[in-house]
Formats: structure tokens, sequence, C-alpha cells
């Protein structure tokens, strides 16, 4: 582990050297809040070329683990190194969930992690679609085993980013006639049809509950709060929950399926609590941007990822490529968000939530 520790400063000029110069000095600058770095020498070389020339200036990554795993060290350790440039949140463990302590544990180890410089903790999709209790039943979203963390997180302002569920198409038939089937076919276990998994909607629903039981937490809802199929129920949401914020992450392809005047429409009222992330993954196996690969993502591959989603932000233009063609090979029309909705979405808006610390 140490071996890379001393070489971040050093990557970050490295990364910086990348490009010609004035290369990406010309494109809006832009926050990644929604991210996943291994914190080894390579993957973070790798990832600072990448947002350097991508005009990514700051990036918040999800998946740091929890106090006491290797993984969590390393990222303190790059938290150390790249300073104001990175954030990261933290994870819960789930092994003895069935215990009486376990709630008043996590929420021990959340407070631990924020002592070290977490923002929050990232709950994953596992939570109502893999952890099982006991007795074998998934554990339901609205869970009270949950109650401990989310009091802790509010209590020393930490930010509760929550992943349920998945698109609506993970929980259909995956068939021919399934939009993402080409998707699903390479990577069969995205597929939550059949067997004892409770409806989406009432994932969904749990997951509501979960955030209106706890009115003092603030919440992060990935993936356009993991709805983006349906832009009437996040507006309705987003107006029930003034604790709640969402981001845009890996779910392009599903939200621009809606009529562009729609989309915007949105992201204008909604304008200080919508945040811009990827899902970029940075790891040794290589890159994942916003879904699998069928064969080797590139770094310029990332650079067209990056590109599309500035495209769709950020231009009027029509019937055009979303970034991450295997969730869907439609074409997407682009919103042409105002140069002000633009700022809070790229940068404002995760400064003020992820950066800002708990007073904001």
């Amino acid at each position: 582990m140490r071996s890379w520790i001393p070489c971040l400063a050093v990557l970050c000029l490295a990364g910086c050297k990348q490009q010609p110069p004035g290369a990406a000095s010309s494109l809006r600058p832009m926050i990644d809040s929604h991210v996943h770095l291994t914190p080894s020498q390579a993957c973070l070389e790798r990832a600072l070329g990448i947002f350097e020339a991508a005009g990514v200036t700051r990036f918040c990554t999800k998946s740091a683990g929890f106090p006491g795993t290797r993984r969590f060290v390393a990222t303190v350790a790059v938290a150390r190194e790249l300073g104001e440039r990175f954030a990261f949140f933290s994870n819960l463990d789930w092994r003895g969930v069935d215990d009486p302590g376990w709630g008043a544990r996590e929420a021990g180890r959340l407070a631990q992690a924020v002592a070290a410089g977490a923002r929050g903790v990232k709950i994953f999709k596992a939570l109502g679609l893999g952890v099982r209790t006991a007795d074998g039943a998934l554990l339901a979203v609205d869970d009270p085993r949950l109650d401990p963390i989310m009091e802790k997180a509010a209590e020393i302002g930490a930010i509760v980013a929550i992943h349920t569920s998945d698109p609506a198409t993970f929980f259909e038939e995956p068939g021919p006639d399934n939009p993402r089937y080409f998707e699903l076919l390479f990577a069969p276990s995205w597929s939550f049809y059949g067997k004892d998994y409770s409806p989406r909607d009432a994932l969904l629903a749990a997951r509501d509950r979960l955030i209106a039981r706890h009115p003092k937490t603030t919440f992060l809802g990935i993936h356009l709060a993991n709805n983006p199929e349906d832009l009437d129920y996040v507006d309705r949401l987003l107006d029930a929950h003034p604790n709640l914020y969402v981001d845009t992450s890996a779910r392009l392809g599903e939200i621009g399926r809606h009529p562009p005047e729609r989309v915007r429409a949105l992201f204008v009222k909604h304008q200080d609590r919508i945040l811009f992330g990827s899902d970029i993954v940075v790891s040794p196996s290589g890159l994942q941007l916003g879904s699998l690969s069928i064969w080797p993502d590139t770094d310029r591959d990332a650079r067209r990822f990056y590109r599309a989603h500035r495209e769709y932000f950020e231009t009027g233009n029509r019937r055009i490529d979303h970034p991450t063609p295997i969730q869907g090979y439609w074409k997407v029309d682009a919103i042409d968000l105002p140069p002000a909705v633009l700022d809070k979405l790229y940068v404002t808006n995760a400064e003020k939530l992820i950066w800002g610390g708990p007073d904001s």
C-alpha cells in the first residue's frame, strides 16, 4: 500500500501534463460527484489523466469501504494527498445485520469515517436486492435496523447516498423484447426478474418511507432517485422531501428518452438539488463507463463518454448518442441548459453539498 502514497503529488502533475496546453481549458469546469476509484497508483494515474482531459476539476468516490479495511485506509491517504480535489463516501458492512447492535455499530463506523474525512455513506443496491437476514429474507430498504445510521448521519452532518432498485427493464423478462436485452445478455446477474425480489415500485416506496422517516438526514438519491423513467415521480419526490438531492449518474440514456423540454423544465425547477455524476469506474480490471463494456474501454472512450454528457446538457442538438449505448441503442435530444443552471449542475451544488461541510 505504501508504495504509491508518496507518488500522488507527482501523479497530479503527470495528469495535468498529458494534454497539450489549453486542451481542456475551454471546457466548462465540472465536478464529477459520483465515481468509483480503486486507490492504487495505476488507477489514480489513469483517472487523473482522464479527468484533466474532460475538464473534471474535482471528483468524489462513492466506494471507499469502511473503517478498518485496507481500501478505506488507502482512500484516506488519497484524500490527504489530493486535498480539495477529492472527496469520498464510506460504505456499510452488512455482516452481523441480525445482531441486536448492528445498527449502532454501523452508526459508530460512520462517525469514524466522517472523522477521517468522509462526507457520508453510500448504500448500494444490495439493500433490498442482496442483503438477507438469518431467515433468508431480503432486508427491507426501510428496515428499522437502519435508523441508528440515519440518526447518526443527521447528528454529524453526513450525507446518505442511496441506490435503491435498478432500471425498470431489469425487472422485466430479459428476452429479445427487453430494451436493454444486450446489456443483460452480457450481465445476466443484473436481472431481477422473478425469484423472490420485491417489485421495483415496492423497493422505491420503501426508500421513500425511509427518507420521510428521517427529515433531518440529508439524502442523495443516486441515478436520479433511481427512477429516471418517471420524471413526474422524481419531481413529486423532490417537492415532498427538501432533505433530498439527486444525481445524474449512469442514467442519461433513460433521462434522454423524455421530451427535451420536459427534462429541461425539471432541471431548471430543481436546479439547486441536482448534481452531475458519471458513475465512471477506474479499477485494476479497467474502465467502466456508466455500464459494462463488451470490449476494454480506452482513455479515448472515456473522453468520448464525458463529451457525450456535455453535448446533452450544454447544446440543443437533436438525435445524438447518449453516453452509454449498451444501455439502449436509441438517440436522445439535448436539453441546452441555461448557463446558470449548468454551473449549479456541474459545480455549485456539489461544492455546497459535498465540499461545503456539515454547515452547508
